[in-house]
């Protein structure tokens, strides 16, 4: 199965901001070498930030006698070892043990998330500073790049020195692990968008004034869940810089998304699939996001939940989804989108394809650069 479209896309989505504005945002394909850089450091930044935000909830918990520290470090390496000291000397300081007091005794989300975001301003550069690339906090698998060199077959070290040539290649810095892993993310986008008729879009995001913060998927591979034996869809997520977080642009373009998703598929299938999405165990805003959408999480015969190497895997149908908190409320302000084919010229079909002497004729000429449409 696959959507009835085989060309790239731009996706304009309008929406009426929470104080009552008119907005937009833009989902493009990857354009640019620009881009793998803007978004390496958006990757930096979201990990940085994913990473403060679950010390500072696991501390919390164990502030308010939810969770101990020894059992919780077992799951995150941003905790163990060393890190154990360094996060438990801020958070004994008198302010910190006033701030999490308050956040514990208090039900006002408002109240909480603006805690949070002061705390792990606080605590970003302790992480940046302390924290090994491994021992980090990646809501966002795709994001991680290897694994710890220890653990590394020769047949993984081959493929990484592989992208590492490839960055060589493209005239992009290579020691930094952000940007490799968004090279990867890339080589995947690529082998999907030169098939006949796309299957899945991974889009750059960028606001009103072009600004890239951050990029989004989705796909409508049909495949076999290997937990239910299910047919599934679906497979989306978003990754936004943290300076946009807040703002409803998640819940904006992943209902844009789900609706391009269904409409430019055939009802047979929509209607047979269960759309199935993951997110990390302690990962409590994504949580929230995937209920709004109506998706149910999978649970053993118990009621328990199912955790598969760190993940909750949840499902929906596409009647649970269409009728959902999410689509509801993108109807109350005013969702709309705006899908514009981009035709492939000579130029970029060859940057699509993307192998062979193409590739180092289309760096030495800077073709990549170009794109058939005006930002």
């Amino acid at each position: 199965m696959t959507l009835n479209l085989d060309h790239d896309v731009r996706i304009k989505v309008n929406f009426t901001t929470r104080d009552g504005t008119q907005d937009f945002i833009t989902l493009e394909e990857f354009d640019s070498r620009e881009a793998f850089m803007e978004l390496a450091q958006i990757s930096r930044r979201v990990i940085m930030h994913d990473t403060a935000d679950v010390i500072f909830r696991m501390f919390a918990k164990v502030a308010n006698k939810e969770a101990k520290l020894s059992e919780i470090s077992k799951k995150l390496p941003c905790l163990k070892g060393k890190y154990t000291d360094i996060f438990s000397n801020i958070f004994n300081r008198p302010e910190i043990v006033a701030e999490v007091t308050r956040y514990n005794s208090t039900t006002d989300k408002n109240v909480k998330r603006e805690i949070r975001n002061n705390i792990s301003k606080i605590l970003i550069p302790e992480v940046e500073q302390n924290v090994a690339y491994d021992d980090l906090y990646f809501n966002f698998t795709k994001f991680r790049f290897g694994s710890p060199s220890e653990n590394k077959s020769l047949k993984q070290k081959f493929k990484e020195a592989k992208i590492t040539a490839e960055a060589l290649l493209w005239g992009l810095k290579t020691k930094d692990k952000f940007l490799i892993a968004i090279i990867q993310l890339f080589k995947e986008n690529i082998s999907k968008r030169t098939e006949k008729s796309r299957k899945s879009y991974w889009l750059l995001v960028r606001d009103s004034k072009g600004k890239l913060i951050g990029m989004t998927f989705i796909s409508a591979a049909k495949l076999k869940d290997k937990l239910t034996g299910e047919n599934i869809i679906g497979h989306s997520g978003q990754i936004l810089d943290p300076s946009v977080q807040g703002r409803g642009y998640v819940s904006v373009i992943k209902s844009a998304m789900i609706d391009f998703l269904y409409d430019n598929m055939d009802e047979a299938t929509a209607k047979e699939c269960l759309f199935a999405t993951t997110c990390n165990e302690l990962n409590e805003n994504s949580q929230g996001l995937q209920y709004k959408s109506g998706a149910k999480p999978l649970t053993d015969k118990y009621g328990r939940l199912v955790v598969d190497a760190d993940k909750i895997h949840w499902y929906a149908t596409k009647d649970d989804i269409m009728n959902s908190e999410i689509m509801k409320q993108c109807i109350e302000r005013n969702v709309s989108y705006e899908v514009s084919p981009i035709l492939l010229s000579g130029k970029q079909l060859a940057y699509r394809k993307f192998v062979g002497r193409k590739k180092r004729e289309i760096l030495n000429n800077e073709q990549i650069k170009e794109t058939s449409y005006d930002r």
